[in-house]
């Protein structure tokens, strides 16, 4: 990677993920960036620390050649890619679903005008057991967990487990 490249992309992404950047060296190693100090003619020197070390505050001088890529170490919303090269106001299905997930439950009654209310769909029954991802992953595992719990104590009293 070239050095008007690393400066180009640190420059895209807004400072506050900057300590969320990993460097993906060319021989596979990993540097977890805390801040970048400076981009010198022929390497950057930047703080933070080695993949697998929880050494954390050493100083790195890494030459821009040994740069393989650039990885943030988070979720990124399609939407803010995009912003990150200067294209505004786009939100696609993803962020929309994600929005719409992040949202609380609101009545769809209650978002309807008085002057829609003769165009209101009849109300539809109520679906058996939780609609939320969290609430849903709960009760498996919680199914789980009584499942092994019923057989091992079915178990109980066998030799050997036959």
């Amino acid at each position: 990677m070239r050095r008007e490249d690393c400066v180009d992309l640190f420059g895209k992404i807004p400072q506050v993920y900057h300590p969320q950047i990993n460097l993906i060296l060319r021989g596979q190693g990993m540097i977890t960036v805390d801040v970048v100090i400076r981009f010198e003619s022929h390497y950057v020197v930047l703080r933070g620390r080695e993949q697998g070390s929880t050494d954390e505050g050493r100083a790195f001088f890494v030459p821009y050649e040994e740069i393989a890529y650039f990885r943030l170490e988070r979720v990124v919303k399609l939407g803010e890619i995009k912003s990150m090269y200067g294209e505004s106001g786009f939100v696609d299905a993803e962020d929309a679903l994600l929005a719409a997930a992040d949202k609380p439950d609101a009545d769809p009654a209650a978002e309807t005008s008085a002057g829609d209310a003769s165009k209101t769909p009849p109300p539809m029954a109520t679906p058996l057991g939780p609609t939320d991802p969290g609430a849903i992953a709960r009760q498996n595992l919680l199914e789980r967990i009584r499942a092994a719990r019923a057989n091992v104590g079915g178990a109980t009293g066998r030799v050997g487990g036959r």
